[in-house]
């Protein structure tokens, strides 16, 4: 036999319950002798106590509550119970709410609200919703019939948390159940004392009930049916990743109970584990899952740790003091103390030198607690022995649960590994000798961020999630996204990256969604979206969602967005750019970005800064990580400028090539944009600071390739005219280069400290003379590469390959987390 409990999400609402219904049917089919308790109606318990408060009040509203409630009950009736049986059922129900009625007209006359009187309104909810659940059952021809747990359940007259008396109540549950054959529909949540008063077992106490008949009748197992499948791994409103646990013992669910799970009430499980009866977590609205089994030993898995819970908001008392060491009694006074004032301590730690006490009790108890000590230890601190207490607030418990991270080695570490590696300050920390539980204090504002990486390091080690948020959706920002929509998830030879696009924002629109986004349907979303662009906004967006290893990408050319660079990345949330701004711009600016990461433990990758998706910044990287100098760089740094000087030894009109090439998309929309030169001075300035030169953009000298009026041209269809005007000079440069074997080249250089970008006459032996099409070139002249400078060539500009780019140093992140 198995006896099965439906909460009140279970029964929401009559389609529900018929849903419930139908799969008891199938336990009938399948000939599955049970009973089924159930709780009241959803929300039913709540209006209840809140209409009878208002009774108490004096306030008449309540009688606008009370109808609600019997609105909600006549519903019921009206669309479950066969025409057959209705009347009896609506009478049976109408007797129930007219008693209702007129207990809260007691109360608002006597203005008296009890808890005896308070758990007798309170039962209201399961006795109706039982009577129609098992009048519907009857109407699809089901042997039920309705059972008051109160004839059965016998308690104390601790109202409102009635502790059962177990020894009467399992001779009397296995008595009737000798008699009674037919399904029984059992009222959860409640029983009676030995005079007969309604007494409640604490709110979620349909779960205990169904623990208690369970027990009693040594039940094959105990199926706890509610809204999600089963024991989640987290929380899933903050970690969106969780999942369900094929299954955990009795001690792993009443840890992660203890500190939050909401899937079962705690004392369910004390009957079922001295009986040894499992424990099943099921959900109603998918039947077809296992859903999560409890019991006295693990029946497999393949994780050490089964769940990560919080209690969200604590305080934290900090008693210290010298007076305090080798005092024997100290800890004893200050629990004697507070258990007087009937103040419950979450969590202790203490050092071994027994110099400092931390507490953690709930947040509206801090206060109270810290003067209950300080009284206590008043003599104490008037002598200077004990400090005055300390009250920390608006912290948070994380606690990390599994019965076998005993016979794990690395678990702690793991753990502190991941919140230090993701800027997460641990305040307290506290774990037994078993390592059933470890449980750790920290900042409020980080713990969703730090319950994801702590996710996806114990559950998800061997799959790195990169969790993205791209802010552009132009030429790169669309190729890019559309690269990832192609594959999302890459294996490498160190690990396998997850990509998870979460939020897009352009210059008119945002969008994001905490389950993520499918980067196939990219364009409809973000043309979709009613959210109007703001970078605070989507920045805030993305500190709440709080993932691990989130990852910014930003595909602008965007002032603002770099701007908001130093707030995320002490944040602990990565850059990746393409975006030239952040690294051209004055060389504090420039430091304080490293600060930033350093301090968030975030990562800063710009490969794509210079040369797109070559590798020239990891090229030169790695020359000064491995000991060598740097003597000389050169580089033909733009694409633009590239095919402008490369067709020139074709055509001897510099401003038709100009023109060709903006109608082949090699330039921005204003050519100025490429032929000021402040595009390459700002890539061989990037390069200069990679190898620790202290240099800003005013250092670098720029040869100009056009005329101070053409610059200043009010459009850019005048400065394509104006142009014209220095084809001759350009073509008298390129005469002077043939007539001594050479060609023009526009050459960026670093040597000896100082930075230029000019137009040289370079011949046939130099590196960059057969130099094609746009591409890309750069040369390093080391101590090591002094004679054959090592050189980088290739494509160095387009949406595609930046966008590539950009994916090789997401890559990069993702390879370095470990």
């Amino acid at each position: 036999m198995k006896v099965l409990k439906f909460g009140g999400s279970s029964v929401g609402n009559p389609e529900r319950i018929a849903s419930v219904i139908s799969i008891l049917e199938n336990y009938i089919t399948h000939k599955i002798e049970f009973a089924v308790v159930f709780s009241a109606f959803q929300s039913v318990t709540d209006k209840l106590i809140s209409t009878a408060n208002k009774a108490f009040k004096r306030d008449e509203t309540y009688l606008h509550d009370l109808n609600q409630i019997k609105l909600i009950h006549h519903e019921a009736v009206q669309k479950l119970i066969s025409k057959s049986i209705t009347d009896s059922t609506a009478f049976k129900v109408a007797d129930l709410l007219r008693e209702l009625e007129e207990v809260l007209h007691g109360v608002f006359l006597v203005k008296e609200l009890t808890p005896r009187s308070l758990d007798f309104i309170m039962s209201f909810g399961e006795r109706l919703s039982c009577t129609i659940i098992a009048d519907a059952m009857k109407s699809r021809n089901i042997d039920a019939e309705y059972l008051d747990a109160r004839k059965l359940v016998k308690t104390d007259d601790n109202f409102g948390s009635a502790k059962v008396k177990f020894e009467k109540t399992n001779l009397n549950i296995v008595e009737y159940f000798s008699e009674h054959k037919n399904i029984q529909v059992i009222t959860g949540f409640m029983g009676s004392t030995e005079a007969k008063e309604t007494a409640t077992l604490g709110r979620g106490g349909s779960d205990y009930t169904a623990s208690i008949f369970g027990a009693a009748l040594n039940s094959e197992e105990i199926e706890i049916w509610t809204d999600v499948d089963g024991i989640l791994t987290a929380d899933p409103r903050k970690v969106p990743s969780a999942f369900s646990l094929e299954s955990v013992t009795y001690l792993e669910a009443m840890e992660l109970s203890h500190f939050g799970a909401k899937v079962i009430y705690p004392p369910t499980m004390r009957p079922a584990q001295l009986r040894k009866i499992p424990i099943r977590i099921k959900n109603t609205f998918n039947p077809q899952h296992d859903g999560t089994l409890i019991s006295g030993k693990d029946t497999g898995g393949e994780f050490s740790v089964k769940g990560i819970t919080s209690i969200d908001d604590i305080s934290l008392l900090q008693i210290s003091g010298s007076g305090m060491v080798g005092v024997v009694g100290i800890a004893s006074r200050i629990f004697s103390a507070l258990a007087d004032e009937k103040i419950n301590i979450i969590m202790i730690t203490q050092a071994s030198s027994e110099h400092t006490v931390c507490l953690a009790v709930a947040p509206q108890s801090g206060e109270r607690a810290k003067s209950v000590i300080e009284e206590e230890f008043k003599w104490e601190i008037r002598d200077g022995m004990i400090d005055e207490v300390v009250i920390e607030k608006n912290l948070s418990i994380i606690a990390i649960v599994g019965e076998d991270m005993r016979h794990t080695p690395g678990i702690s570490g793991k753990v502190f590994k991941a919140l230090g590696n993701n800027g997460v300050n641990i305040i307290a920390i506290a774990q037994g000798s078993s390592e059933l539980n470890i449980s750790v204090v920290i900042n409020k504002n980080t713990l969703t961020k730090a319950m994801n990486v702590l996710h996806d390091s114990l559950f998800f080690d061997k799959q790195k999630n990169i969790n993205l948020f791209v802010v552009g959706t132009g030429l790169v920002g669309g190729a890019f996204l559309d690269l990832i929509a192609s594959e999302n998830t890459y294996s490498t030879d160190i690990s396998k990256a997850k990509l998870n696009l979460i939020g897009i924002a352009n210059i008119d629109k945002m969008v994001w969604d905490r389950k993520g986004l499918d980067p196939k349907k990219w364009r409809n979303f973000i043309d979709n979206s009613t959210d109007k662009s703001d970078i605070k906004k989507f920045i805030n967006v993305i500190k709440e969602f709080g993932f691990s290893n989130s990852v910014v990408v930003d595909c602008t050319a965007s002032k603002i967005v770099v701007e908001n660079y130093n707030d995320l990345l002490s944040w602990g949330i990565s850059v990746v750019t393409p975006n030239k701004i952040a690294n051209s711009q004055n060389y504090d600016e420039y430091k304080h970005l490293r600060t930033s990461a350093k301090k968030g433990k975030s990562q800063f990758r710009y490969s794509t800064n210079v040369g797109a998706a070559l590798p020239i910044i990891g090229s030169l990287r790695e020359l000064v990580r491995n000991g060598d100098e740097i003597i000389k760089i050169e580089g033909v740094l733009s694409g633009t400028l590239s095919y402008i000087f490369n067709s020139l030894k074709e055509s001897s009109k510099f401003s038709e090539i100009v023109k060709d090439a903006k109608s082949k998309g090699f330039t921005e929309p204003d050519p100025r944009d490429d032929l000021n030169g402040l595009d390459m001075a700002r890539k061989i300035l990037i390069l200069m600071r990679e190898i620790g030169i202290k240099i800003n953009l005013e250092d670098v000298k720029i040869e100009k390739l056009i005329s101070t009026e053409a610059e200043n041209a009010s459009s850019t269809d005048e400065f394509l005219k104006l142009l014209a005007d220095d084809d001759a000079k350009f073509n008298k440069m390129k005469e002077e280069a043939l007539a001594e074997g050479k060609t023009l080249c526009y050459i960026a250089k670093y040597e000896k400290g100082e930075a230029s970008l000019s137009i040289q006459k370079i011949d046939k032996s130099h590196p960059f003379s057969n130099l094609h099409g746009s591409d890309n070139i750069v040369t390093f002249t080391t101590k090591r590469y002094s004679v054959r400078p090592l050189t980088i060539q290739g494509p160095g500009a387009g949406a595609e390959i930046t966008a590539s780019g950009i994916l090789s140093d997401i890559l990069r992140i993702a390879n370095s987390i470990n």
